[in-house]
């Protein structure tokens, strides 16, 4: 009777573990994070959300001041995380590196604003006056590729952030096609960090 009690006492606890203040459960399905009513997920370092088109989880995030032989600008430092990303659905996704961009608040109280940027890349001018664009290092995720159906793939972001500045979101935002040139924005996604 008393491991029959037990068992029971550990199940309640695990299940008032996974709920938030309000008793509703963080994330349904207990396996990841999805959008709440006004089209917004937010997460920590670890935590799983799940977008239209894949999943994914922030883990690792650093700051240095040299990263795989390049130097930041003076008064930034580089950040770094690494996402893992996993298309539960059954098409291919196109993916691009600008998907991913990192935030962060600057100043205090009511003058307090955020900023943020694109991962680091590099652009290249051919010479008939085209861009196209590349990573800065080879250990950076692609600045485009596929995501295969089900496919689990691990990438590393790099950014240049300013120095002082310690609590970053990294941010995907949905982008739908509706016929229009930019499309439809769905729901939006922040992990939330410090490093």
């Amino acid at each position: 009777m008393k491991r029959f009690a037990a068992l029971i006492l550990a199940v309640l606890l695990l299940s008032l573990a996974a709920c938030g203040e309000d008793g509703l459960s963080l994330r349904p399905g207990g396996s990841a994070i999805t959008p709440d009513d006004d089209g917004v997920a937010v997460g920590y370092e670890g935590d799983t959300l799940r977008t239209r088109f894949f999943d994914m989880t922030v883990k690792n995030p650093q700051t240095c001041a040299e990263f795989d032989g390049l130097i930041p600008d003076s008064g930034y430092q580089f950040l770094t995380a690494d996402i893992t990303l996993y298309n539960y659905t059954n098409d291919s996704q196109p993916m691009y590196d600008t998907d991913f961009n990192v935030l962060w608040e600057v100043g205090e109280g009511e003058n307090v604003s955020i900023e943020g940027d694109y991962p680091l890349y590099e652009e290249i001018m051919d010479e008939d006056g085209k861009s196209t664009f590349t990573t800065k290092s080879d250990k950076q995720m692609p600045v485009e590729f596929f995501l295969g159906i089900h496919e689990t793939r691990t990438e590393l972001l790099l950014f240049q952030v300013p120095k002082d500045v310690r609590d970053f979101y990294i941010v995907f935002e949905e982008y739908l096609d509706d016929g229009t040139e930019e499309g439809a924005v769905g729901d939006i996604f922040y992990v939330r960090f410090s490093a």
